[in-house]
């Protein structure tokens, strides 16, 4: 009776080092989306009761009033300007509030094309209500967040099976084999 040849081959690295570099970008790609969702939260300037006005330096671009949550949104109204002239809020349907580091409401959004300094104030029947000013958070960039953490996910999942079965090879081939004959 002949025997067949026995395979020795060490488990691929290709395997091992795929599978490391997908878990690595699965990672990167998680914290990635995080940011899209959380990092607006921790860019907002400090928070001032209503009724007073605050002054805040903005950059070129679009920016987000965020209020102290409540069920008052038509209620409340904000009005500023940027360096002497007036800036209109415009309600955004698309613009999210904010969940951390504390909840917000989603009040408005206004544009600038210049940098400068603003004055804004928000008024409105909330007991201890508060308003801020930071970046947009629309619906689009909460999509557009969870389509980088699914995609995120799937490197992971996809890299840490790649690391499983480098590592099922190698100890399938440090197994002694029994050496039964071929039929």
């Amino acid at each position: 009776m002949s025997r067949m040849p026995e395979s020795k081959a060490p488990p691929s690295r290709a395997l091992v080092v795929v599978g490391l570099i997908l878990s690595a970008l699965g990672v990167l790609g998680l914290l990635g989306g995080a940011f899209l969702v959380l990092g607006a939260g921790f860019q907002l300037a400090p928070a001032v009761p209503f009724g007073e006005v605050m002054t805040v330096e903005v950059s070129r671009g679009d920016h987000a009033v965020y209020v102290t949550p409540n069920d008052q949104w038509g209620d409340i109204s904000c009005t500023g300007d940027l360096d002497g002239q007036e800036i209109g809020l415009r309600p955004d349907m698309t613009q999210q509030g904010l969940l951390l580091p504390e909840r917000w409401d989603a009040q408005g959004s206004f544009g600038t094309t210049t940098s400068g300094v603003l004055e804004i104030s928000c008024d409105g029947p909330v007991p201890d209500g508060r308003f801020t000013v930071g970046p947009v958070v629309s619906f689009f960039s909460i999509v557009g967040a969870v389509a980088v953490g699914a995609l995120a996910i799937l490197f992971l999942v996809t890299g840490l099976v790649l690391l499983g079965l480098a590592r099922w090879r190698a100890r399938r081939s440090a197994q002694p084999s029994a050496g039964l004959p071929a039929v």
